[in-house]
This record gives structure tokens, C-alpha cells and sequence, in this order.
């Protein structure tokens, strides 16, 4: 008798134990890789995508993390979209001018002079346009797109010359993004130099290059307002991103998991990013004034001069598409209806 009382308190230990580890196993978290193009101190990254990250693991209680891979540790930037498709990347946030023609409909929001100024304007116009065309979607093929968003307007950045007229452009040696920039360069006058955001500084502070296109947050981000002394406030176009996801890492998830990460991307995403990135570029841009950059607002007459250089770009961009067999000329007045309506 004693001999089974033992045995049976010996049982309920075991599978006591047994529960016990069973529920601390499944407790435990499911982790995603991260990779990202910024550094950790970014302002996108602490204002937008950690942000993100953490409401994820919060409304999962816990069931999932995401761990980020700074400065292209994971891939590439142009590589980034393949390692998601592959699944060497579970989630990735990088730019869609490099590789150069793979996101050729995306890049019409690169365009300058759209009308669409601020990032949440624009990265509404780019999610619509992202819904609207399903040539656009086949860009993407191959992942769980997440979210899509843009930089505010990009303005004309220099290490030590102002500009206040087409005229002080000539000569210069302005790094740009992608082959759109090249577009603007060729319109404007000056020379354009491709080489990635990570190499600027250097670049600008020997005399690489004269000056740069970006926003106003890399003077703070990237600390770019120790080798820029002007900010010249044009529009000259915008750089875009994804985030997106590997659809089997996606499909792995438990349903409730799933649940959180379609709640926290779409409309809600490109809202939240936009009007985040709003906020701290033109904090960025105050604090960069405070270090020393002068900001250069151009007289209306330059305005126009140089509105009626950029403006045909558009319909330049529209034609190349229609020469691939794709809707340029569609895509154009959709954007146009879409601004009128803002």
C-alpha cells in the first residue's frame, strides 16, 4: 500500500513536471529578424520602427520579438528584398531606388515637385497608388507587404556654398538617389554622383562631392549638419521604402500573432510613420539651425524657374513606363486626382 501511495505521488510529480516545461516551452518567445538599413540611433528607428516593434511584442503578450539588424548586417540594401523572399531576412525596411528598375512603378512618388510635401502626404499618395494598380503589387512579389512610406520633400543640402539661383548650381557635384535624381540633376544643371546615405559624411567633408538631396532629419540622424553649413528648401523629390515581410514567416504565426501584425501595418502603418517622420524632421530641422545651418528659402520668381525645369520630368517618367508596357500615363492622372482631393 505504501509502495503505491509512493508510486502515484511519484506520477503526479512527473507529469507535474512535465506540464511545467511543456507550458514554460511554449511560452516561450517566437523571434523574427529585423534588417534595416539605419543605424540604432536613427531617428526612423527610434521613432517609427522600434516603436512598432514593441507594440508588436506588447499586443502579442510577449509571443513575439522582433530583434533588428543595424547598417545592412543581414544584406545588402539592394539585397535585402531577395534575402526577405528567401527567408534570410524575416522582416527588412530599405530603400526602392537600388536595385535600380525593380520598383519602377513605386518610384513615380520619387518624382520632385508632386505637390506632396510632407511624408504623410505622400506616403498616403504611395499606398494608394500601391492599392490601386496591380502592376505595382506584382513588384513585390515574393513577400507580405507591410507597409510602404516616404520622406518628406528632400531639399538641396551643401557643405559651404548657398544657392539662390539655378545659376550657383553649375559645376556642382551633388550626390542623389537613384535614377530619378540623375533626372533632376540633368534638369537642373549640376552633377549628379550616386554613392549610398552611409557615405556621405566622408564624401561631403573631403570634398567628394559639394553637397547632397535628402531630408532634413539626416543633419541629426547621420549627423550630417557638421559637414553642411546650407539647406536650400526646394522639392526635389522623395526617397521611399517598404517594409515587408517573408509570407512563410508570416504564415507560421499563430492566428492571433497574424491578427496584431495586419492591425499594426496597411493604413494604420502609413499614417503612423508619416506623421512621425513629419514630427522629428522638422524637430531635426530646428536643431540643425541651432548648430549652425542656414535654411534658404528661394524668391518666388526662382520657384517658378525652377518648377518649369522639374515639372516635364513627370511626363518624361510617365512614357518610360508606357515604353515597358506599363501604366505610366494611368498611374500620373491617378496621383493628380489623388492630390486634388488632399
Amino acid at each position: 500500500m505504501k509502495t503505491l501511495r509512493s508510486l502515484s505521488i511519484l506520477m503526479v510529480l512527473v507529469f507535474g513536471g512535465m506540464l511545467f516545461c511543456t507550458t514554460v516551452a511554449s511560452a516561450k518567445a517566437i523571434e523574427l529578424s529585423l534588417g534595416l538599413i539605419v543605424p540604432p540611433k536613427h531617428l526612423r528607428y527610434l521613432h517609427v520602427i522600434e516603436p512598432w516593434m514593441k507594440m508588436i511584442e506588447e499586443r502579442t503578450k510577449g509571443a513575439v520579438k522582433i530583434n533588428p539588424y543595424f547598417n545592412m548586417t543581414l544584406a545588402p540594401a539592394r539585397e535585402l528584398f531577395d534575402a526577405t523572399v528567401k527567408g534570410l531576412a524575416d522582416i527588412s525596411e530599405t530603400y526602392t531606388f537600388d536595385p535600380p528598375g525593380k520598383f519602377v512603378i513605386t518610384q513615380t512618388m520619387a518624382l520632385p515637385e508632386t505637390g506632396f510635401k510632407t511624408s504623410v502626404s505622400c506616403s498616403r499618395a504611395l499606398w494608394h497608388l500601391y492599392k490601386t494598380f496591380p502592376e505595382m503589387k506584382e513588384e513585390y512579389k515574393g513577400v507580405k507587404v507591410l507597409w510602404l512610406h516616404t520622406t518628406p520633400a528632400m531639399k538641396l543640402m551643401m557643405k559651404r556654398k548657398p544657392v539662390r539661383s539655378l545659376e550657383d548650381l553649375k559645376g556642382l557635384k551633388i550626390c542623389v538617389s537613384g535614377d530619378l535624381g540623375v533626372k533632376v540633376a540633368k534638369a537642373l544643371g549640376f552633377s549628379p554622383v550616386a554613392m549610398p546615405t552611409a557615405d556621405i559624411y566622408v564624401a561631403q567633408d573631403k570634398g567628394v562631392i559639394d553637397g547632397h538631396i535628402r531630408p532634413s532629419e539626416l543633419l541629426i540622424s547621420r549627423s550630417f549638419h557638421e559637414v553642411t553649413k546650407y539647406a536650400i528648401d526646394v522639392d526635389l523629390g522623395h526617397d521611399l521604402f517598404f517594409i515587408a515581410m517573408n509570407p512563410n514567416t508570416f504564415n507560421k504565426l499563430p492566428p492571433d500573432a497574424q491578427k496584431v501584425f495586419d492591425q499594426l501595418s496597411g493604413d494604420w502603418a502609413v499614417d503612423f510613420t508619416g506623421k512621425e517622420w513629419d514630427k522629428f524632421d522638422t524637430e531635426a530641422e530646428t536643431t540643425a539651425k541651432g548648430k549652425g545651418v542656414e535654411y534658404i528659402s528661394l524668391s518666388p520668381q526662382e520657384i517658378a524657374r525652377w518648377r518649369k525645369l522639374l515639372v516635364p520630368i513627370h511626363e518624361e517618367y510617365a512614357a518610360e513606363l508606357e515604353s515597358k508596357k506599363l501604366p505610366g500615363k494611368k498611374i500620373l492622372e491617378e496621383l493628380r486626382k489623388f492630390g486634388a482631393k488632399k
